[in-house]
């Protein structure tokens, strides 16, 4: 029975450590990097007959450059392909096509963390 204990307390603080569990990106082919936080208060999703539409914000310290790189790889690894980017100093924005979506990311860098804006939308052909 004493080693059950130790099994059972070993499994629990293991958990403990591992922090929260991670909400999911909302997009079952859009990532999310580990080291931002998604703000289910100020992301809306609405199921579509085409998918998942909407908007999701997320905040984290990760520079602007790192996130671009993971969405720049993460997104072409899940079928989506880089349709253009735009920079306007303060935000640089991606923008990517999977039919029949598309998906503009804002990464935008600020004194104390990166905020990223991810809107999915119905793509008009």
């Amino acid at each position: 029975m004493p080693r059950f204990l130790l099994c059972l307390f070993a499994a629990v603080f293991a958990a403990a450590c591992a922090g929260p569990p991670r909400p999911p990106s909302m997009f079952g082919d859009i990532p999310l990097p580990p080291e931002l936080t998604l703000s289910e208060k100020d992301s809306r999703v609405f199921e579509h007959e085409i998918g998942r539409v909407g908007l999701l914000k997320a905040s984290g310290r990760l520079s602007r450059e790192n996130v671009l790189n993971f969405y720049r790889q993460g997104m072409a690894q899940n079928g989506w392909s880089e349709a253009g980017e735009f920079d306007s100093g303060a935000s640089r924005m991606l923008v990517f096509s999977k039919t029949p979506r598309s998906a503009a990311v804002t990464v935008t860098e600020g004194w104390m963390s990166t905020d990223v804006e991810i809107n999915v939308s119905a793509k008009k052909e």
